[in-house]
């Protein structure tokens, strides 16, 4: 390396220093966001938004067991009560997979947003969700749109359990 080459990155070390020192950084932080949002699944007639698409309880969500497996596509509303602003939908499946039944569901989902709402884009998640614990933690893949590259983790929390309807409050972590 020529003296010329050494002095460059001294001087590039320095200033990166000194920035440093004032609160700066050559390399953006990355942008974080916390997002919550209600999801609502109708599991009764006329128009159900889970089913089970085969194995045990196929076409009958009280028989389901290990082997289930679910297809669902959930409204995301902005609050837990029905008349709430429609954000978009939640997508995906999941097989029951624990031998007892009793873990909830492997869970493969997206979220897409409407182009009105305030979102642009989508979030994908996987991971165990329901079971005995009050709230699930899942892993965001990744995203497309507002949410390009984001990684982190949702919170899954159940609000309202009926035979008929669920709500879920999802608290979204999300860097990018």
């Amino acid at each position: 390396m020529s003296n010329q080459q050494v002095g460059a990155v001294a001087l590039v070390a320095l200033a990166s220093w000194a920035l440093a020192k004032l609160g700066y950084s050559l390399v953006a932080a990355p942008k974080e966001s916390r997002l919550t949002l209600h999801v609502h699944e109708i599991r009764g007639p006329p128009k159900p938004t889970l089913i089970a698409a085969a194995g045990p309880g196929a076409n009958d969500l009280t028989k389901i067991g290990f082997g289930s497996f679910l297809v669902f596509d959930n409204e995301i509303k902005d609050g837990p009560d029905r008349g709430s602003a429609l954000l978009g939908r939640e997508r995906g499946y999941g097989p029951i997979s624990d031998l007892k039944g009793e873990q909830g569901i492997q869970l493969t989902s997206t979220m897409f947003f409407n182009p009105q709402s305030r979102y642009n884009g989508t979030l994908s998640f996987h991971g165990n969700v329901g079971g005995p614990n009050p709230i699930t933690e899942l892993l965001v893949l990744g995203g497309t749109g507002d949410f390009r590259g984001a990684k982190g983790y949702a919170l899954v929390e159940t609000l309202k359990a009926t035979p008929l309807e669920v709500v879920f409050r999802w608290s979204i972590y999300l860097s990018y």
